[in-house]
């Protein structure tokens, strides 16, 4: 039994290391397209999740080939791709703050012009300036919570990546550019665990709609954590993974 994971935005598969060793199994943790030192520059959704199968098929060289895809954040929403193309391919899904899309068409295009300025900024002032910016917004500034290591771990790994590739991240792979995967939910047979924070107002609440929707699903909310719990509370939500698949798999 093995895991695929996948990484939020100016995040890389590294990050998920000290988390991967408290749940125990094999994990692969790729970089996705526009990360990394010499990341691909081509992060369309289907150019992701062509990148993502390839990965994993690199991988069953070796192991045995993943069978739970699990998803923070912006890899949440590339995991929810992978799954609605090919739901047959894994045993379960695990989404951790994911988001399925945005429904209205003017709110895309809002969202696209707010990326679009993102992009732009890192562009003008550079991938250090820009992820000190990043990470003072409300929404990522949780994560001083996360252990003192880890997060100077993360901050080096988000020293790596270039301005060109996070600007075209958000440029190709911002949820304005993303499919809409709200109408896909109640086909999704597979188990899904959902995972969110409850300081995280925005997403424990897109997860609670997700949970109504998803045929197969399981919500866990956990308490006096942000948008990335799994580092910002790991023991906790370690043990949620590991009882959702137990319960799962019997083992």
């Amino acid at each position: 039994m093995s895991i695929l994971a996948l990484h939020g935005f100016t995040g890389l598969g590294e990050d998920f290391a000290p988390f991967a060793a408290l749940c125990g199994r094999t994990w692969q943790i790729p970089n996705l397209p526009g990360h990394g030192p010499s990341p691909q520059l081509d992060c369309t959704p289907d150019a992701t999740v062509e990148f993502i199968e390839a990965e994993r098929s690199k991988f069953n060289a070796q192991h045995s080939t993943p069978n739970i895809l699990l998803g923070y954040s912006m890899g949440a929403r590339a995991a929810l791709q992978l799954a609605c193309k090919n739901p047959e391919a894994w045993d379960a899904l695990i989404l951790i703050s994911p988001n399925p899309g945005i429904e209205n068409e003017a709110e895309r295009a809002e969202r696209r012009a707010v990326d679009e300025k993102l992009a732009q900024r890192i562009e003008r002032d550079g991938v250090d300036a820009f992820i000190d910016f990043w990470q003072s917004t409300p929404m990522i500034r949780s994560q001083k919570n996360i252990r003192a290591h880890w997060r100077a771990n993360m901050q080096a790994n988000r020293e790596q990546h270039t301005a060109q590739g996070l600007a075209t991240s958000l440029r190709q792979f911002g949820q304005g550019n993303c499919p809409n995967l709200w109408p896909e939910l109640s086909k999704l047979t597979l188990p899904t665990l959902l995972i969110t924070g409850t300081e995280d107002i925005k997403y424990t609440s897109i997860a609670q709609q997700m949970f109504r929707s998803l045929p197969c699903a399981a919500l866990e909310m956990l308490g006096n954590v942000g948008h990335m719990p799994h580092l910002e509370n790991s023991q906790f939500c370690a043990d949620v993974i590991n009882k959702f698949l137990s319960d799962i798999f019997q083992v």
